[in-house]
């Protein structure tokens, strides 16, 4: 590496630990390093974690990172970007300490507070799909108003995961404008934060509760202060730039920023997101975002509640305590071929993002029957998830963006028979790229090398630090056949909706 090359730090908190990487400017990732914190579930559809896990696993992560480099390295660490989950808030007081556990972005106990925001029909609400998430912000800060007046009377702010460790670094309290814009409600287009949106939803005092003071992805937050400084080992006063929503972050980081690449993030949960030049708004899909990543450009949002976790959940119950090599399931989920055997899954295992933004609906498994193998119901989980990304995909085809390609990072780029899978039932090449396997900090550097001035824009970033690996071509052979099981799935999805949908009205919500 060249003397006068720059390093940045970069941070990817995720749902279950943080990674730390040092990546150069020309897109090396020179080290990197990940801590673990634990999920607490205090009680169904509760999840939190505690913050002071997030920032100790940090200072582990990446003090163990920076251990890697030599001294002409550690002494061009120029800047820090990160990105997190959202919306995972916090509740603090005015010195930022944290009031009680932070409530995850997969807990949906404000469900009941979202629905009765969707029920205004607000003109903010144009600007995200029509509808608020019980995952985002402003649901769970009306919880807490409502069901645990003393904390929220006690708070001086809630903060989002993002926010509170750029605070801790910087001693400065600022909303990234991706967060605000994706998950807060923050219209641009409309001046900002709408005060009769507030007031519509019971949130009047909006303003002394979260952080209005908004900056946009790339722009500086503000500089390491000397207390950080000590504890993450690094100088004083350099630059922490605005990061964002991890998924977001992970979409630069894979390269995807034209209209007809679509950034699929492969995880616990699937993600999918691509640009528009123009103003769509699409019924099933969140946004359109504007200004949420980049100047003039919307983003468009998808995404699976549960995919990942639905595979590791099954693999988890079939194992039972003993070794079961993923390999071997793997093997035995091909061998069922297209269709597993007659069996259908739906993939609501823990509600619907998109398109349908239901969190009532539960998962299935039909035409069981005594002959069928562990292999068959495994293959039947893993391409109900891809009939999912297929339905995502066609919905966002009839807003008007036709995708070309699916560039994927995240755990499932590791298994080769899923991602044969999905290819085949989206019939789309998905594109594995050099940073698939940490998007979310490569993001976080294209970001500082813009910052920095280092391109121009985040094309020429991207095409200097960024390259094609390999590419999974779909087989055209078997599209009509997955087709038609795609429209079965279809009809058992809006069967389930239909008759949870039944159920409600029946026994109230």
């Amino acid at each position: 590496m060249m003397n006068n090359s720059k390093i940045f730090l970069c941070a990817d908190f995720g749902t279950q630990g943080v990674r730390v990487g040092f990546i150069d400017n020309k897109g090396t990732l020179i080290c990197a390093a990940e801590e673990a914190y634990p999920l607490l579930y205090s009680k169904p559809g509760f999840v939190e974690q505690k913050p002071s896990d997030w920032y100790s696993a940090f200072i582990r992560a990446q003090k163990n990172a920076r251990r890697q480099l030599n001294e002409n390295q550690k002494n061009n660490i120029t800047s820090i970007c990160i990105c997190a989950t959202s919306s995972t808030i916090v509740p603090v007081d005015k010195t930022g300490k944290p009031l009680m556990n932070a409530i995850m972005w997969m807990d949906c106990r404000s469900s009941e507070e979202t629905d009765n925001i969707n029920a205004t029909k607000h003109k903010v609400l144009e600007s995200c799909g029509g509808e608020t998430s019980a995952e985002w912000l402003i649901p769970k800060v009306l919880w807490m108003k409502k069901n645990n007046p003393a904390v929220y009377e006690k708070t001086w702010k809630f903060v989002e995961q993002l926010d509170w460790i750029n605070y801790l670094l910087t001693d400065k309290l600022i909303a990234s404008e991706c967060n605000a814009t994706c998950k807060g409600h923050y219209v641009s287009k409309l001046g900002g934060w709408q005060e009769s949106f507030f007031e519509s939803i019971g949130l009047s005092d909006y303003q002394q509760k979260i952080i209005t003071e908004i900056c946009p992805v790339g722009s500086i937050v503000g500089y390491v202060s000397k207390k950080a400084a000590k504890e993450i080992n690094l100088p004083e006063g350099i630059p922490v730039y605005e990061g964002g929503i991890d998924a977001y972050l992970g979409m630069l980081g894979l390269g995807v920023i034209n209209e007809n690449s679509l950034a699929t993030i492969l995880g616990t949960s699937f993600v999918h997101l691509c640009f528009s030049k123009k103003e769509i708004k699409m019924p099933g899909i969140w946004g359109p975002y504007y200004n949420a990543l980049i100047n003039d450009l919307y983003v468009i949002e998808g995404g699976q509640i549960s995919a990942g976790s639905i595979i590791k959940w099954f693999r988890d119950l079939v194992a039972n305590g003993s070794k079961l090599e993923i390999e071997k399931l793997a093997k035995e989920a091909e061998s069922s071929g297209i269709g597993a055997r007659g069996l259908i899954a739906v993939d609501f295992f823990q509600g619907n993002r998109t398109p349908y933004k239901n969190p009532y609906v539960s998962g299935q498994i039909r035409g069981l029957r005594l002959g069928h193998t562990r292999g068959d119901i495994y293959r039947a989980l893993m391409e109900a998830v891809g009939y999912g990304t297929k339905n995502i995909i066609e919905t966002i085809y009839k807003g008007g963006i036709d995708i070309q390609k699916i560039v994927a990072c995240g755990g499932v780029t590791k298994d080769p028979v899923w991602l044969n899978i999905i290819a085949n039932i989206c019939q789309k090449p998905i594109s594995l790229v050099s940073s698939s396997s940490y998007a979310g900090m490569m993001g976080c550097a294209l970001v500082s090398a813009l910052s920095e001035k280092i391109y121009k824009n985040y094309s020429s970033a991207a095409q200097m630090m960024i390259r094609e690996l390999s590419c999974i071509e779909p087989d055209s052979c078997c599209a009509a056949e997955y087709e038609n099981i795609f429209n079965q799935y279809i009809f058992y999805c809006m069967k389930e909706i239909q008759e949870k949908a039944e159920k409600r009205d029946s026994y109230g919500k």
